[in-house]
């Protein structure tokens, strides 16, 4: 079945047509197309009619949705698809200014690249599908690249997400831009499409370091390593939250993610996530420990221990009482992602995986509530959170429950 969105481009392609106009597919969804990428979301840029024609046409098509008036941007209810009109140089909307002089305002070569909806002819001003043959990022144009200091970013993430170099001059360019006006909002939204969708994110902060632009907004990974997050990349969605999956792992790296991440995001879940899972993963590693072969253990002790190992072999345990394991996954906000980063950087432990299901089926029984003790008697009252404690520690082993 085919796209809607691209059913509805071509319906406005034909009624714009009628119009004395013409309809191009543009940016990103052309790029794609040409690497054999998927494509969710579809941009079309008209050509040659006045906006208040464009917008006749649009209303009896479907319900129009204003999202940039001064932009000469809009998009129909239930579709992603966005429907904009090209600027001039002062960035005023002029559906007239030729398709060249509307190329010339897009950032990279690969990106300029505009395809006629209902011929299927790709205007190539700028040398857009060479530079994607030959896996290279190359800016349009001096002048319109450093009206947007995001680009230097943009540049960095492209050449994590598709794998390729930045061309030498733009490379240059890209050094003298000042970045640090760019509202944070912008920049995280480079980082996320970064780790959501790059399997190598540690390039762009190669890029980022190489342009000498790495330390207005990232000054933490001067010296960035970045393996355990290419690591981590490959097992991003089988995580509960890939955006803060990956954030973890890339603020395992550093020494202050605190203040790092309330530089660069107001998400106060993410950030919980994030300190949360930096937190845990490192008494987790100090509970793990070599035992020796042949190691045979009292039942006495082997009430206390997770998983002993069959004698003669070789295993994983975990130093101490099952109340170490225990503590760290009640603490933890997603143990199961906690689990899944911390096997990804040392090893996998299937022992570990099973004594999480341990701990969630204990968690699973009922338990004591407030309730619970106000039908007994109780009143609320400092003891109420104290008994609450207990019971709940009961549930994980922690404390031997009488009646």
């Amino acid at each position: 079945m085919q796209n809607k969105n691209i059913l509805m481009a071509h319906r406005i392609a034909e009624a714009v047509s009628e119009a004395g106009g013409k309809t191009f597919f543009v940016g990103g969804c052309v790029r794609d197309e040409i690497l054999g990428h998927d494509c969710k979301d579809f941009d079309i840029e008209i050509h040659g009619i006045t906006l208040k024609a464009l917008n006749e046409i649009l209303d009896k098509l479907g319900e129009r949705l204003e999202m940039g008036v001064s932009f000469g941007i809009t998009k129909l209810r239930r579709y992603d698809l966005d429907i904009s009109m090209p600027r001039s140089k002062s960035g005023e909307v002029d559906p007239f200014i030729g398709t060249k002089n509307a190329a010339l305002r897009r950032d990279f070569t690969m990106n300029a690249l505009m395809k006629n909806v209902i011929t299927g002819e790709i205007l190539d001003y700028f040398g857009g599908i060479d530079d994607i043959k030959n896996k290279i990022i190359k800016h349009v144009s001096d002048y319109t690249f450093i009206q947007d200091p995001l680009r230097v970013f943009r540049a960095a993430r492209f050449s994590a997400c598709f794998d390729f170099e930045i061309d030498e001059q733009t490379f240059m360019l890209a050094s003298d831009v000042d970045v640090s006006l760019i509202a944070s909002e912008r920049i995280f939204g480079e980082l996320e499409k970064v780790l959501l969708k790059s399997e190598r994110p540690s390039k762009f902060f190669t890029a980022l370091k190489n342009m000498n632009q790495i330390s207005t907004w990232f000054e933490e990974f001067e010296n960035f390593n970045g393996e355990i997050l290419d690591k981590t990349a490959k097992l991003k969605n089988q995580s509960s939250e890939p955006l803060f999956f990956m954030m973890s792992a890339l603020c395992l790296e550093i020494n202050d993610a605190e203040k790092f991440l309330a530089r660069i995001t107001k998400q106060t879940n993410l950030i919980k996530y994030v300190l949360n899972i930096k937190e845990n993963i490192k008494p987790l590693c100090l509970l793990k420990v070599d035992i020796s072969p042949n190691l045979v253990e009292t039942s006495e002790q082997n009430e206390q221990k997770f998983s002993p190992p069959e004698k003669g072999k070789r295993a994983i345990t975990w130093r101490g009482s099952m109340n170490n394991l225990m503590k760290i996954f009640d603490a933890s906000i997603c143990p199961d992602d906690l689990i899944l980063l911390f096997n990804k950087i040392y090893g996998t432990d299937k022992n570990l995986r099973e004594n999480l299901e341990i701990y969630k089926s204990r968690i699973a029984q009922p338990y004591l509530t407030g309730k619970d003790l106000i039908s007994k008697g109780f009143k609320p009252g400092l003891l109420f959170g104290e008994a609450l404690k207990f019971a709940h520690d009961g549930l994980k082993g922690n404390q031997k429950m009488n009646n």
